[in-house]
Order: structure tokens, then sequence, then C-alpha cells
């Protein structure tokens, strides 16, 4: 189905349906990576990510009753959690207008292109180029960001991303065009990782990014790799391949909740019977 969505048997929904508790706890697990890495590229913040992941899984569990197999269990399943993440950001998260221009601005103001690039702040210098993919998806509207998300992060069939968004398939294609020719534009423009010729550079950012508190150098985790394969990696796509694996290369989104442990502690209060409620 694609990259980062599981697929889930149908014989664990019927028995999680029934209210079997290992059941439920498997199809949690299988959701909630995929769930918060949709929440949090479409909201920006763990916080309010982790709150709307934790109301689209329970949404999820006690509208199992309701999947009648009509399309894959985790395109329904992932129908229902994008239309709560999407409402939540529309109600609680933060509406800042952030356009390309500004971020660009941004991005020249402070840089000092004289710092040296060195081994020992890789990892800084990691930070700070997933700090910039999150700020370039902010950059889009709310309709090109989750196109490009469900297209280019997740790798969902135009098919499957239609489902999900209820559009038809036509029209996601044409938004997610719309959010890679952009992505593209803005890359090609600025960014020292994606093109060489261009005249941003990671380590030309990281004094700013210290001082502003954008990286923090107590969070270093070596699994987030280095710079100079990422750029041998990107070179070996063609060009419009290029952006979804500039996005790609980032680490899987870590949350620090426990899904499976909320939505248990959450069906301790409910009958039963009740994941099996008609709508």
């Amino acid at each position: 189905m694609s990259r980062a969505l599981p697929e889930i048997e149908t014989a664990l929904v019927v028995s999680a349906t029934a209210g079997d508790s290992a059941s439920v706890t498997a199809v949690v697990r299988a959701l909630q990576g995929p769930v918060f890495a949709v929440a949090q590229r479409m909201l920006g913040d763990a916080g309010d990510a982790e709150d709307a992941t934790q109301e689209s899984l329970i949404r999820i569990v006690t509208r199992l009753g309701q999947f009648r197999g009509e399309a894959r269990f985790t395109t329904w399943a992932l129908r229902i959690a994008v239309r709560r993440i999407l409402d939540f950001r529309e109600h609680r998260a933060a509406r800042a207008s952030y356009s390309f221009d500004e971020f660009s601005a941004d991005l020249a103001d402070g840089a000092d292109h004289e710092a040296p690039e060195r081994i020992e702040d890789a990892l800084l210098h990691r930070q700070i180029k997933i700090a910039c993919t999150s700020a370039m998806l902010h950059c889009l509207d709310g309709d090109h960001r989750i196109a490009f998300v469900l297209g280019d992060v997740l790798e969902l069939s135009s098919v499957d991303a239609a489902e999900v968004l209820e559009i038809e398939a036509a029209t996601h294609r044409k938004r997610l065009s719309r959010a890679r020719a952009a992505m593209q534009e803005f890359l090609g423009r600025n960014c020292g990782v994606y093109d060489a010729v261009a005249p941003c550079r990671c380590h030309a950012r990281l004094g700013r990014a210290l001082a502003l508190g954008r990286v923090d150098p107590n969070a270093l985790e070596a699994k987030h790799g280095d710079l100079v394969q990422l750029r041998r990696h990107i070179s070996t796509f063609e060009q419009m391949r290029r952006v979804a694996a500039f996005f790609q290369a980032d680490p899987e989104l870590e949350h620090r909740r426990d899904f499976v442990v909320v939505v248990r502690e959450m069906l301790t209060t409910l009958d039963t019977d009740h994941l099996e409620d008609p709508p």
C-alpha cells in the first residue's frame, strides 16, 4: 500500500471489533506511528500532534463496528484520523501565516558563511535540516500540505490518498503536483543539501539556530545520520523524485505518549459491545 502504512489483516480487525484486548492493542500499535507522523507534519507542535493522535486512535477504535470492508482498513482508519487532525488544526493549532519568501529571508538572516563545516557538529546540522523540512511544510496551505504528506511522505497512491481525503484522485494529483513544484523551487533556490549551487548551508545557520533555541545540543541521536551522505543520496534521484527523497530521509518521528496504554484505559470505561454499535 505504501512505504509507511502497515497492512492490517481483516481477521485482526474482526477480533478487535469483537472486543479482544490483544487485537485492539495490535491495531493501535500498527496505526500510531503513521497517524502521529501525519499529525506532527500537519500541526508542527509535538504536544498538539500527540493530542490529535490520541483522539484519532480513540475514534478509530470506537468506530471499528462501522468498518464494512469496502476499502482497505488502513485507508479507512487514516480517513478518520486525517479528518480529526484537520479539524484539530482548524480549531486549536496555531495558524500563523508563513510564506516561502519569508522563510527564504529568514534563512539568509544571520547566516555565517565563514563558519567551518565541522564533523563534530554533524548531528546539529542534521537537526537544522529536519527543522527546515517542517518549516517548509508550513509554507504550504492545508490542502497542499496534506496532499504532500500523504503522497510523498507516506507514499500513498493517488487513489488511496483521494479515498482518505474524500476527493477525486485527479484533484489530489493536481494538489500534489503543485506542492512538489513549490518545494522543488524553494529547495533549488535555497538549500545546499538539495542542490550544491544553492546558497544556504546548515553549518552557516548553526550559530543563529543555537542562539534562537532552534536546535538542542542535548538531543543528539546518531540515527539522524549525516548530511554528506544525504547529499549523495539525493543526487542519485531524478529531479521529480528528489523532493520526496529529501523529506523521506528524516528519521521516523517519535512520540512520548504511549497511545496503547491511553486507549486501553479508555476502553475500560466502555462496554465491549460499544465497538460494534452501528453508526
